[in-house]
């Protein structure tokens, strides 16, 4: 799936490098991630559907820019070729990224510089979706602190730029990829997460998380409309946290 977690992908060494050499270590990590190669095939299918549909090209190049959430950026094409008002798919798409604020929240401690200000922090949390999240998350600690925030923006600006091209390529390819292939590229990045997640789980409470939201997905599904990720994840979440915390208080118990 992905290289071992357990042997450093980046050394710890080195902690006087330049931001530049940090940024070229971060871009390089990203040319070598199994994660990254997913991405890339995801977006050639996301460029082969926008075509279907008569998305346009700039456009959808644009949205890996600024929205840069594929499954947003699905809602952003799917919206428009719907002919939703601009307020509606706005609000869906912002609706959609909401899942993103944890990842934001765990990967920013690791970004903190007292060289830089909050802006640039703000700048880094917009580069944080899926991909990039699973590669910061397992790169970072084994990074010069102060080489953390270049590092990243080098990981995650080389990502975006090859999901642009990839976006691109899918377009033009649009005409030799069947319309099947080109959603199911779409579904390579969730799969990925997803094993990549529980290859990762090592408490309770995170398989009994895993377990609650895949039971739970396609209730949700069904009854949530465009909020069910998120209530999946508050119920799911919400019970392997509240199960975690019985079975400690009873194994405290049961120690006395």
């Amino acid at each position: 799936m992905s290289e071992s977690a357990a042997s450093p992908p980046v050394p710890a060494g080195d902690p006087h490098a330049s931001g530049g050499r940090w940024a070229l270590r971060g871009s390089r990590a990203a040319l070598k991630s199994v994660q990254g190669v997913v991405l890339f095939a995801s977006f050639v299918g996301f460029g082969g559907l926008i075509r279907d549909i008569g998305f346009p090209l700039g456009a959808a190049v644009l949205s890996t820019l600024l929205v840069w959430a594929l499954p947003a950026q699905v809602l952003l094409a799917g919206g428009y070729a719907a002919g939703n008002a601009a307020p509606v798919i706005a609000l869906a798409v912002g609706l959609s990224s909401v899942r993103l604020f944890p990842m934001a929240a765990a990967i920013l401690p690791y970004l903190r510089s007292s060289r830089r200000g909050i802006g640039v922090q703000f700048l880094a949390a917009h580069f944080v979706a899926v991909t990039a999240w699973i590669e910061g998350m397992r790169r970072l600690p084994n990074v010069a602190v102060e080489g953390r925030l270049p590092f990243f923006f080098g990981l995650s600006a080389t990502l975006v730029l090859s999901s642009m091209i990839a976006t691109a390529m899918g377009f033009y390819l649009a005409g030799l990829l069947p319309r099947a292939l080109a959603i199911g590229l779409l579904f390579l990045t969730p799969l990925s997460f997803l094993i990549q997640l529980s290859h990762n789980a090592r408490d309770l409470v995170d398989r009994l998380a895993l377990a609650f939201g895949l039971a739970l997905a396609p209730l949700f599904a069904a009854i949530g409309g465009r909020l069910d990720l998120l209530w999946t994840g508050l119920v799911g979440g919400g019970a392997a946290w509240a199960v975690h915390r019985f079975m400690r208080r009873r194994r405290k118990g049961g120690g006395q």
